[in-house]
């Protein structure tokens, strides 16, 4: 009994010392840190796509050439980073790249991004390109849908022949200053945050009928096609 006792106390040691080593084993010192998130829109110069970049919504941004296969381009459909706005986590390369004597631009591997603020996606009738007849207007804007990105279902097409032009966006919302004349509208390609083409007018289309805001700015009334 003496020696039963002795053994069920060395093991009570013993299972205690090995769960207090487990609560102190310390986190490896190469564990990778965490990518800092930054503000990003979409731009462009030099003829390639970039991103304006910044640790702050508020600026200043900075033009970087984004890369790695989680960035919005290899993600997204055209239609929605076009216009895209940001949040995304990501690392400098320490590689800059320039373009025909144009500018330097600073490599950016994005490791993963999300909305920053309403999820823009552009409409414009009469495009070749099939992926900016898609009508976009039951999708959520608070997160992207499915149909957002590049293997998602397709939603549906416009008929863009039967397109009638209602009216111009009167005001940018994410601009006090914006103006209401159509041929004023800044496009944004420098500075998307100032682009004319986010903003909400009231438009009554008919039974049959969808309301398109078209990248353009313009608001049209469209028939869908199906899937």
């Amino acid at each position: 009994m003496y020696l039963a006792a002795l053994t069920l106390l060395g093991a009570g040691f013993a299972g205690s010392y090995y769960f207090a080593s487990a609560r102190s084993k310390p986190v490896p010192i190469n564990a990778p840190p965490i990518a800092p998130e930054y503000f990003a829109e979409q731009t462009s110069d030099c003829g390639v796509d970039l991103l304006n970049l910044a640790e702050s919504d508020s600026g200043p941004f900075k033009r970087v050439l984004a890369v790695g296969a989680n960035r919005p381009r290899e993600k997204l459909r055209r239609n929605v980073w076009e216009q895209g706005r940001y949040r995304v986590r990501g690392r400098f390369t320490g590689k800059s790249h320039e373009f025909q004597g144009c500018a330097s631009f600073p490599e950016f591997e994005v490791l993963e991004f999300r909305p920053w603020g309403p999820v823009q996606r552009c409409a414009s009738p009469g495009a070749l390109d099939a992926t900016l007849l898609l009508y976009t207007g039951d999708l959520p804007k608070d997160r992207y849908a499915p149909e957002d990105f590049l293997d998602g279902p397709w939603p549906p097409s416009i008929d863009d022949e039967a397109c009638r032009r209602v009216g111009a966006c009167l005001s940018d919302l994410r601009r006090a200053d914006s103006r209401s004349a159509p041929d004023t509208v800044i496009d944004g390609e420098e500075l998307p945050a100032r682009d004319g083409a986010a903003c909400n007018t009231t438009v009554t289309c008919s039974a049959n009928e969808k309301r398109v805001a078209a990248c353009s700015g313009y608001i049209w009334c469209c028939r869908l096609l199906p899937e």
